[in-house]
């Protein structure tokens, strides 16, 4: 009964620190000393209980999750689970990789908030202990104004020469990452934009700035769009190659028009025989392009699945082309949400036609 009790009150506790708008140090407090509390009415030995609050520095199975990512991306790692002395663990581990002829060798510290002194003081003995040749301050895009003393905090600490701004595939445009390089004089030199290993991008500061002023990012959009068309039956990789985006696009806008008139029964069949001379003479006087042009296009067609073709350029939504494209392609786009958001880049058009106009212009037809 009194297990039962103290299990409700430590829920309750988290529960109110998770509905939180805002997980500050009070909030966070707050969660401690309802903890401590029930507790401390549990019977629990005072003592026990302070020794809980103060020796809770590093987030429990830190070592197991950089040893499952370690392994996931193939690479060394060095850990232990009996030493608790971050600057010995540290120094053992540049040691030993040194001795393997490592190339690039990464410290990871725990994070640590700007009001935490002894973790500072120790973050500077780990720097101390390994001199390392960069270090760099990684940053959640999510924290806004904050991002200024914290970076700040870091700076006094160390001699912070890089940023990383990680959290860039949500809500937050990342302003705090302009306070960071304030603080730090420091450049970003990468931006995280998922949770896997290798949703990580070098930082380019024009699509940066763009996303920051709500104009969205045009050239990630158009790599976005080229590595899409390199997925998709019967679309090479060249259609859009570096470089030459201007003559690429009129060469898709092209292929739409002659794609525009065909039939239904033509964009979905799974029978190359069906496209005899007739058809294709009437596909090159609806799209005014030459009968060669035609013939060229259609003999390079990879026929795709029944359906796949037609609804791809009738119904160039964001729930249609869920349905269409291959899952591999989604997951590749980002899933639901990326899909969405593309379909947003590209202005809301509702078919292919659409973004072709957009991707184009004018050009020839």
């Amino acid at each position: 009964m009194v297990l039962a009790e103290l299990g409700g009150s430590i829920s309750r506790a988290i529960q109110q620190m998770s509905n939180a708008t805002i997980i500050d140090e009070k909030a966070l407090n707050e969660c401690l000393n309802e903890i401590t509390r029930a507790l401390l009415q549990s019977d629990v030995q005072f003592k026990l209980v302070r020794d809980m609050q103060t020796n809770n520095t590093f987030r429990a199975g830190a070592f197991d999750q950089l040893k499952q990512n370690a392994t996931k991306a193939k690479i060394p790692f060095y850990g232990s689970y009996m030493e608790s002395d971050p600057v010995k663990i540290a120094e053992e581990g540049v040691e030993r990789f040194k001795k393997e002829n490592c190339d690039l060798i990464i410290v990871d510290t725990s994070g640590r908030h700007k009001q935490e002194a002894a973790l500072f003081e120790e973050m500077r003995q780990v720097a101390e202990a390994t001199k390392p040749d960069l270090v760099i301050f990684v940053m959640d895009s999510s924290i806004g104004q904050a991002a200024f003393d914290q970076a700040q905090a870091f700076k006094q600490s160390v001699a912070v020469g890089a940023v990383i701004v990680t959290k860039m595939d949500g809500h937050a445009k990342g302003g705090g990452a302009l306070s960071a390089v304030a603080a730090t004089k420091s450049p970003v030199i990468f931006i995280g934009t998922g949770e896997h290993m290798d949703e990580f991008e070098v930082f380019d500061v024009k699509p940066f700035v763009s996303r920051l002023l709500g104009m969205g990012d045009l050239s990630g959009f158009m790599d976005k769009i080229q590595e899409v068309f390199s997925m998709l039956p019967g679309f090479s990789s060249e259609l859009m190659p570096k470089g030459r985006e201007k003559e690429s696009q009129a060469k898709i806008k092209r292929y739409m028009t002659m794609m525009d008139s065909m039939t239904n029964e033509e964009l979905d069949s799974t029978n190359p025989k069906l496209m005899n001379e007739s058809r294709m003479m009437r596909i090159a006087r609806g799209s005014g392009r030459p009968l060669r042009d035609v013939w060229s296009k259609m003999k390079g067609l990879k026929i795709p699945k029944k359906g796949e073709m037609s609804a791809l350029s009738r119904n160039m939504n964001a729930q249609h082309m869920s349905k269409v494209l291959p899952p591999q392609m989604l997951k590749q786009i980002g899933g639901m949400g990326g899909l969405q958001s593309l379909m947003k880049q590209m202005g809301g058009g509702k078919d292919m036609k659409d973004m072709m106009g957009m991707l184009g212009g004018g050009g020839d037809n």
